[in-house]
């Protein structure tokens, strides 16, 4: 098993991606197949915007085992009020701000949990958001 971390600032929208890529090569690094890297960066990149958009700071916590690669994406920030309300697609909190910037589809979440084999969130009001995401690997085509 090989382990890393990533920091994620919030509101600094010029590093957004800077964590995805370094999970990229971590994947790629370890020869995992094309299928799953594309899968897990797609979700990675999406989850690292939520936490640059809405949250103090944040990091993700990469996991790679033979058979799977579990994520997991930590933040400072309010939090989610509703979940299940955040899960509707089009659905967004996002500030004007991060509207003008082309964020806020509120497409975040429903495309995180389309590319993982299982998704799980925590989150209350002021507390942040904790989410842990799995990624079965998959043999190239």
């Amino acid at each position: 098993m090989a382990h890393y971390e990533f920091p994620i600032l919030g509101r600094a929208y010029f590093l957004g991606g800077r964590a995805s890529t370094s999970v990229k090569q971590a994947l790629v690094r370890h020869g995992v197949g094309e299928e799953t890297v594309q899968r897990v960066c797609v979700a990675c990149y999406e989850a690292e915007m939520n936490v640059v958009l809405h949250a103090r700071s944040g990091y993700v916590a990469v996991d790679l085992f033979p058979d799977r690669v579990v994520l997991q994406i930590l933040d400072q920030g309010p939090g989610i009020e509703d979940v299940a309300l955040a899960m509707t697609p089009g659905w967004s909190s996002a500030s004007e701000e991060a509207r003008a910037l082309g964020f806020g589809a509120g497409m975040g979440l429903p495309n995180i949990k389309a590319q993982a084999d299982a998704m799980e969130i925590e989150s209350e009001p002021g507390q942040g958001v904790k989410m842990r995401l799995v990624f079965e690997m998959r043999a190239n085509p």
